[in-house]
């Protein structure tokens, strides 16, 4: 899905206009068990850095003919897939501004094309910063929001319906584990260098056994409803619980 999305962009745009294309998230990471990616949950993440970023984010004729040719590329390569990977594409000109738009440690990005990732997202400096950060992002009040609304939200998603609010879950539930490993005390490597089964083992080294419960148990129940072809919404609903239970359990911790 990467080469294809990295060949459409080099289709679809005029030349000169890419300054790079990064790869990055779990689809990137050593897979040590079934929690370390899951089809459709996971994302299959690109960023994009342009010479001007409204070629993609204003132009929605574009934007359809870009996606229709990694679309066909990717079915070209694989016209029979066991799973339809789900690209998550940002251009991120507007966010490098961001002192909280941190990157991944060493190893955990690629860059596909263009200028070298650590040049464009330099490795943050200030580690307590990065604490700092984390802290705030377990408990900042939209995510207590999201799962006071969440009620009246599902109450009309049953069966199937219920694989968009399990997959929105996903950006919320992923960074959480390593969220609560930095502010309990661990490096950034540490905290966010690591795929799943990584973040899980070192939730329990530091005593975090029903949090590691909660975060690998969203991903569990995620396969299962995949593997369900979403025909059995009951691990849908469990999968949204496990959710609910993981940013509850986070910002205890971003508030001790």
């Amino acid at each position: 899905m990467m080469e294809s999305i990295l060949e459409s962009l080099h289709a679809c745009l005029p030349a000169g206009t890419i300054e790079g294309v990064y790869g990055g998230g779990s689809s990137l990471k050593g897979w040590d068990s079934v929690i370390d990616y899951v089809p459709e949950l996971s994302d299959v993440d690109v960023h994009i850095l342009l010479t001007d970023p409204a070629l993609l984010e204003q132009n929605l004729d574009r934007v359809f003919a870009f996606q229709a040719e990694y679309e066909r590329r990717f079915a070209e390569r694989f016209p029979d897939p066991i799973h339809y990977p789900r690209p998550q594409i940002m251009v991120i000109n507007r966010h490098l501004a961001n002192p909280a738009f941190l990157p991944g440690p060493p190893g955990t990005g690629r860059t596909l094309f263009g200028k070298p990732l650590d040049k464009v997202r330099p490795q943050p400096a200030d580690f307590e910063f990065v604490r700092k950060t984390d802290r705030e992002s377990l408990i900042q009040e939209r995510e207590r929001q999201w799962i006071a609304g969440l009620p009246d939200h599902l109450i009309d998603r049953p069966g199937k319906y219920l694989w968009q609010p399990v997959r929105d879950a996903s950006w919320r539930v992923a960074p959480t584990g390593p969220r609560v490993l930095s502010v309990l005390g661990a490096s950034f490597a540490e905290a966010w260098g690591h795929n799943r089964t990584g973040v899980h083992a070192r939730l329990i080294a530091a005593g975090q056994t029903e949090f590691a419960e909660a975060y690998a148990g969203y991903y569990l129940e995620g396969w299962a409803f995949f593997l369900s072809g979403y025909r059995e919404a009951e691990h849908g609903r469990a999968a949204l619980r496990w959710a609910t239970r993981v940013i509850e359990l986070g910002a205890e911790v971003g508030q001790e």
